[in-house]
C-alpha cells in the first residue's frame, strides 16, 4: 500500500512576520479588555528548615564602584555584580530535607549575602518531572514568584528585597523528590536597592530637576496615563545586574501581544532577555512624594524578538501579560520633525518613574533624534526609555518615535543643560512591522508539511514563541526510514528559521533503562514560510544540498487545523496536534496532526542497532471511549536528495494514544509484536505555545 503522505516531526520557535518595507503606521494608546492582563497575587510560603547558602559583604572598592555616578555617554545603569554560589554540597538540591506539605513535599534554601539590598538567584536545573515547582521568597515568607521547574536549563529568580532569599522546591504528590536535579548556580548581589526609593544608604536618588508623573497628571492627563505603559527592568549580562527603561507597545492588530521595546545596548541577545525582570508602577504617589506607591514585578523573562545595535533599538516580548492597570502605548512610524515638543518618560538612576519635556533638535547623526530639555533630563537607567511627541486628531494622545541612546543631559544649577540621543522609530520600522502592524498578524505554522507531488515523506513543525523545532522524516540510501532534528532553528531577520541539524542514535524503543541518545552533527537546516500554506525546505546532510517546496498536509474532512500561539494552560485544548515527548527520556517522541475525529501520528524512536527510525500511523480514528487507534506502518523510499519515487509500506503494528486532557496522555504502541506504553506530555519550550481549532 502506499501512505499517502509525509511525516513529521518538531522543533519549536518564534514569530511569524512580514517582508520588510512596510508602509508607515500610526496605532494610539489603549488599555486591554478584561481577561488580557494577568493577575499577579502574592501569598507566603511557610518557613520549613532551610538548608544555607552564606556569602560575606563585597569588597568596598567593588560597592564604592557600582554607587558611582555615571558621566555622559549611555545611560544603562549598573545595579550589582553575579556572584558564583559556593562549590559545596549544601548549593544541591540532593541534599536537601524534604518536608510533607499540602499536596506534595517540599524543601528550602536560605541564601544569605551580607550587606546586599536585594538579591536574584539563579537555579541551575539538569532534571525536573511534570509538576514540579519552585517558589522565590524574602525573609519573611512573603512570595515573589511561583513558577514551574523547566525540564533543564537555567531559571532566574525575581528580585528580591533584603539580603536573604528563600528558595523552595515542590515534588507534587506521585512525584520522587530524588528525580529533581537542580541547585543554587549564582546570586545577583544588588549594592543598589531596586525596588525601594529614598535618601538612605544604599538608594539612588535621581537629579534634582527631574519630574515627577504626578506633577504633570493635573496639567496633562493623556501624558500620565501613556506613562503607565512605561517600566523599569532590570536584567543580568557581563556578570553584573543591570537597569534599564522599556515601554509596552500597542500592536496594531489588537491582540495586546506583550511587546516590549527598549535599548540593544541594554538587551542584545537572547540570554539577557530571559532573565528580564519588569517593574510596573514604579511612580511616587503625590509630585514630590519621593517613594512608590505599589509597584509589581514580573520576573517570567522575555524572548528577543531583534536587537539593532547600529540603531540602537531591541523588541522583547514579555514571557508574563503585564498586570491590570498597564496601558498599551501608541506609535507613530513616521519621521519626527525638528523642533517638535517632546517628552521623555523613564526611571533616572533607577529611581522613581520621571517626565522629562523639551524639543527636538537637529542631530549630527541622522541614524538618531536629538532631544534638549525645558524641565527634566535622563541619567543611568533612563537608557532604552520612550520619547513622546503629542497628537491632537483623532484623539489626543502621546505616541512613541524613538528610545533613549544616551546623551550629556543633567541638572545644574540653571536647570537642565545638555543633549540626548534617541533611536528613531521610523528608522527602526521594517524590523517592527512584522509585530506591530495591523496588517501583521502572527503566524503559527505547527503541523505536518509535505509536497504532495512526493508523497512518503515529510516534516513536521512545531512552532512556539522564540523557537522552531523541526523533524524530517525521509529515507537512508538503502530506503530505511530514517529522522534528523534540528532543535534550534533560530528566527532571522529575513523570516526564515534556521539552526543546526543532528542525527540521533539511542536505546532501541521498547529498552527498559533509557539512556545513552546521542546527537551527531549533520548539517543546517532552514525554513522560508511565504505564507500560512506555503513553505520552503532547504537542508544540508553532510555536504549534500536539498531543496522542496512543501505545505500543509490534509487528511480530514474539516481540512487542516489552524494553530496560534497561547499563553493559557493548554490542559483545556481538545485539538491534539503538537510534538509530544516524555520528558523522563529525551530523544524520541510522537508527531501528531489532529483533523476532525482523526490523528495522523509519527513516532520516531530508535531500532535495535540505536539507529533512528521512524513509523506511521495515518489513520487513527476516536473511538466511543475517547481513544484514538490505527494500524502502524514502516514505510521505505528515495533519499531526498536522489530522484525521488512513491513510498511504500508495510503494516508493522498497532497504536493507541489516550488523552487524560490537552495537555497529557498515554500512547500504546507495539512494534513486530514487543509492545510498549509510555506517558507524554507537549514539548513546552516558551510560555507562548501553539494551539490548534
Amino acid at each position: 500500500m502506499k501512505i499517502p503522505a509525509v511525516i513529521a516531526l518538531c522543533l519549536l520557535f518564534v514569530a511569524g512576520s512580514l517582508a520588510p518595507g512596510a508602509l508607515a503606521e500610526r496605532n494610539f494608546s489603549a488599555a486591554p479588555p478584561a481577561g488580557k492582563s494577568a493577575h499577579i497575587a502574592l501569598s507566603t510560603i511557610d518557613a520549613l528548615p532551610a538548608t544555607p547558602i552564606h556569602l560575606g559583604p563585597l569588597d568596598p572598592a567593588t560597592v564604592r564602584s557600582i554607587r558611582a555616578k555615571s558621566g555622559p555617554g549611555l545611560r544603562e545603569l549598573r545595579l550589582g555584580v553575579v556572584r558564583e554560589a559556593p562549590e559545596s554540597e549544601p548549593a544541591a538540591s540532593r541534599v536537601l530535607d524534604w518536608h510533607a506539605v499540602p499536596g506534595g513535599r517540599a524543601a528550602q534554601w536560605r541564601v544569605v549575602a551580607d550587606d546586599a539590598k536585594a538579591l536574584r538567584v539563579e537555579l541551575s536545573i539538569a532534571a525536573a518531572p511534570r509538576g514540579a515547582r519552585v517558589r522565590f521568597a524574602g525573609a519573611n515568607g512573603s512570595e515573589v514568584r511561583d513558577a514551574p521547574l523547566p525540564v533543564s536549563g537555567t531559571l532566574w529568580g525575581p528580585v528580591i528585597e533584603g539580603s536573604e532569599a528563600r528558595i523552595e522546591l515542590f515534588a507534587p504528590a506521585g512525584v520522587d523528590p530524588a528525580s529533581i536535579a537542580a541547585s543554587v548556580a549564582s546570586v545577583g548581589h544588588f549594592v543598589v536597592d531596586p525596588q525601594r526609593r529614598s535618601t538612605t544608604a544604599g538608594s539612588q536618588t535621581a537629579g534634582t530637576c527631574e519630574v515627577d508623573v504626578a506633577c504633570v497628571a493635573s496639567t496633562d492627563p493623556d501624558l500620565a496615563r501613556v506613562a503607565s505603559a512605561v517600566s523599569r527592568l532590570t536584567y543580568v549580562k557581563d556578570g553584573s545586574v543591570w537597569a534599564c527603561t522599556g515601554t509596552l507597545l500597542n500592536p496594531g492588530d489588537g491582540s495586546f501581544a506583550p511587546y516590549y521595546l527598549t535599548a540593544a545596548h541594554c538587551v542584545s541577545d537572547a540570554a539577557t532577555a530571559s532573565t528580564v525582570s519588569v517593574l510596573w508602577f514604579d511612580d511616587a504617589p503625590t509630585c514630590g512624594g519621593g517613594t512608590a506607591r505599589d509597584p509589581v514585578q514580573s520576573a517570567a523573562g522575555a524572548q528577543l524578538l531583534f536587537a539593532d545595535p547600529t540603531l540602537d533599538g531591541a523588541l522583547l516580548r514579555l514571557n508574563e501579560m503585564p498586570p491590570e492597570g498597564v496601558v498599551y502605548a501608541g506609535w507613530d512610524s513616521l519621521p519626527t520633525a525638528d523642533g517638535t515638543p517632546v517628552a521623555a518618560i523613564h526611571h533616572p538612576d533607577g529611581g522613581v518613574k520621571k517626565v522629562s519635556e523639551g524639543l527636538t533638535d537637529a542631530s549630527p547623526d541622522e541614524r538618531f533624534l536629538a532631544a534638549s530639555w525645558t524641565s527634566g533630563v535622563t541619567e543611568g537607567g533612563s537608557s532604552g526609555s520612550g520619547l513622546f511627541a503629542q497628537v491632537d486628531s483623532p484623539r489626543r494622545d502621546w505616541l512613541l518615535r524613538g528610545t533613549l541612546v544616551g546623551g550629556s543631559s543633567a541638572c545644574t544649577a540653571s536647570g537642565p543643560a545638555g543633549t540626548d540621543y534617541y533611536s528613531r522609530l521610523d528608522r527602526l520600522w521594517p524590523q517592527l512591522a512584522p509585530y506591530l502592524s495591523a496588517e501583521a498578524k502572527e503566524a503559527n505554522f505547527s503541523g505536518i508539511w509535505w509536497n504532495p507531488a512526493e508523497p512518503g515523506w515529510g516534516i513536521e513543525v512545531s512552532h512556539q514563541q522564540g523557537a522552531v523545532m523541526a523533524a524530517l522524516f525521509g529515507y537512508a540510501d538503502d530506503g530505511t526510514p530514517e529522522w534528523l532534528v534540528a532543535p534550534q532553528m533560530q528566527e532571522q531577520s529575513d523570516g526564515d528559521f534556521a539552526g543546526d541539524a543532528f542525527r540521533m542514535t539511542g536505546p532501541r524503543f521498547d529498552a527498559a533503562s533509557w539512556s545513552g541518545t546521542v546527537a551527531h552533527s549533520a548539517g543546517a537546516m532552514r525554513l522560508t514560510f511565504s505564507a500560512a500554506d506555503r513553505g520552503h525546505l532547504s537542508y544540508t546532510e553532510a555536504g549534500v544540498a536539498v531543496e522542496k517546496d512543501i505545505t500543509p498536509m490534509v487528511f480530514g474532512p474539516t481540512g487542516r487545523a489552524v494553530c496560534s500561539f497561547t499563553n493559557e494552560d493548554r490542559a483545556v485544548e481538545t485539538n491534539y496536534q503538537d510534538l509530544w515527548w516524555d520528558p523522563a527520556e529525551s530523544g524520541w517522541g510522537l508527531a501528531i496532526a489532529h483533523q476532525g475525529d482523526t490523528l495522523f501520528a509519527v513516532l520516531f524512536t530508535y531500532a535495535d542497532d540505536g539507529t533512528p527510525m521512524w513509523l506511521a500511523g495515518p489513520n487513527l480514528t476516536r473511538g466511543a471511549d475517547g481513544r484514538y487507534s490505527g494500524s502502524l506502518y514502516r514505510t521505505r523510499g528515495a533519499p531526498l536528495a536522489a530522484a525521488w519515487h512513491a513510498a511504500s509500506a508495510a503494516a508493522a503494528g498497532n497504536i493507541a494514544i489516550e488523552f487524560a486532557d490537552g495537555d497529557s496522555a498515554t500512547v500504546e504502541y507495539s512494534i513486530d509484536g514487543r509492545a510498549v506504553r509510555k506517558p507524554i506530555t507537549r514539548i513546552s519550550a516558551s510560555p507562548s505555545a501553539p494551539a490548534c481549532r
